[in-house]
């Protein structure tokens, strides 16, 4: 990568009233967050790619400046992702985020030059793997019978998703807004995953975990399985293997590059 990093960012208004920030030049690649973090904000430790891709970050409705559109929701967040998206775009979708990505990629997987699918929540794909079974009831069971204080819900929720790596003492602002709409989700459990559309698909797929837990392992391996494409794992950052840095950010610009 360069080592001239265009850090001017500009923002827009996407389809349905969508927050997008984009910097850098370059190739598009497309950024999908997941539950918690929105925006450019999630994907901090990418910035420096902006040297040579243009960046193309979007807060789903809900975070950042996004208008709110109801509870969260992959099909309908999917359809705007779609409507985002340009030929030759690459996608880059983490978690909640993956469920969206997928699909909004398989309404036309033409225009997709590759996609990189980071600790997906799509349990469904995965459901005989006695980790991903355990992982999956154990978010329902919590799902269905939350606690009243909302901090302590998205506390116990990563405590599923993250054990190894506990939430900060005090909840910074994006964590705290996204604790006030987690009654409101549905769950990327529901998902289920277009397998042959984005099997059949002549584009290139990275499937991506941090081997923290064993669910996610279990629900990125079968991805790979299904869908075809390269398997990669980046340990250091839990959930987010994007977070470390430098060592995803090479190993993603390799891919896109490839």
């Amino acid at each position: 990568m360069g080592n001239n990093i265009a850090m001017e960012q500009i923002k827009y208004a996407g389809p349905g009233g969508m927050d997008v920030t984009e910097m850098g030049t370059g190739p598009r690649v497309v950024f999908v967050h997941g539950g918690g973090v929105g925006g450019a904000l999630a994907w901090k430790e990418q910035w420096p790619m902006a040297a040579d891709w243009r960046l193309v970050m979007v807060s789903r409705p809900g975070y950042g400046d996004s208008p709110a559109r109801g509870g969260e929701d992959f099909e309908r967040d999917a359809d705007l992702v779609a409507e985002l998206l340009q030929p030759g775009d690459h996608v880059v979708c983490h978690s909640y985020g993956a469920a969206v990505g997928m699909l909004a990629v398989a309404q036309d997987v033409d225009k997709v030059a590759s996609m990189t699918i980071i600790e997906s929540g799509t349990t469904a794909i995965a459901k005989d793997d006695p980790s991903v079974t355990m992982f999956h009831f154990a978010l329902l069971g919590l799902m269905t019978n939350p606690p009243e204080d909302d901090e302590l819900f998205l506390r116990w929720m990563f405590r599923i998703i993250q054990p190894s790596q506990p939430l900060p003492p005090v909840l910074p602002p994006p964590l705290a807004q996204f604790a006030r709409h987690l009654r409101h989700f549905r769950s990327p459990s529901e998902c289920i995953v277009p397998e042959k559309i984005l099997h059949d698909a002549a584009f290139k797929k990275l499937h991506v975990s941090g081997d923290h837990n064993p669910a996610y392992e279990g629900i990125t391996n079968r991805l790979a399985e299904h869908l075809g494409g390269e398997r990669l794992i980046i340990r250091g950052a839990g959930h987010m293997p994007h977070m470390t840095g430098a060592p995803f950010n090479a190993a993603l610009d390799a891919f896109l590059r490839n």
